[in-house]
């Protein structure tokens, strides 16, 4: 299955993907950085290039998400208090999005991309929700089976 990487990008052309790409700022972080912190007001997404993150909601890690995994991308939007932090598993490279110049960026480009960009960020927050709807009833059920 394509990553959320692949999904934010669908339908643009090559030259499309690379001058979005390009608005990210590389960083690289050691293991136990801490990439967003919870309650911290956002307005930055991140697409984890390489290596593993962990994603904690106070003192409980409740997943982990790796390459081609894209992180706040609802910020984008709207700025908001983030709900998680995100620590380094491993080394991981990061490209780390700034609203401001993500929507600047969306301003001198078609209408059709910038629907498409809209309606591609609003599949990935979606499949974000419906994976922490199926935690949530898996927990469930492990919980009512003891």
């Amino acid at each position: 299955m394509p990553g959320d990487r692949h999904l934010l990008l669908q339908d643009f052309t090559s030259a499309q993907r690379e001058a979005f790409l390009g608005l990210g700022a590389l960083e690289r972080h050691p293991v136990q950085a801490v990439l967003l912190e919870e309650h911290l007001v956002g307005s930055e997404m991140l697409i984890i290039e390489e290596g593993v993150v962990s994603v904690w909601a106070g003192d409980v890690k409740i997943n982990e998400v790796c390459a081609d995994s894209i992180v706040g991308i609802s910020a984008l939007i709207e700025p908001h208090p983030r709900t998680a932090t995100l620590v380094a598993e491993t080394e991981v490279r990061v490209r780390r999005f700034a609203r401001a110049k993500v929507l600047k960026h969306l301003e001198g480009v078609s209408a059709k991309l910038f629907h498409t960009f809209f309606v591609n960020a609003f599949r990935i927050h979606m499949n974000l929700v419906r994976q922490c709807e199926e935690r949530i009833v898996q927990l469930d059920r492990e919980l009512n089976a003891e």
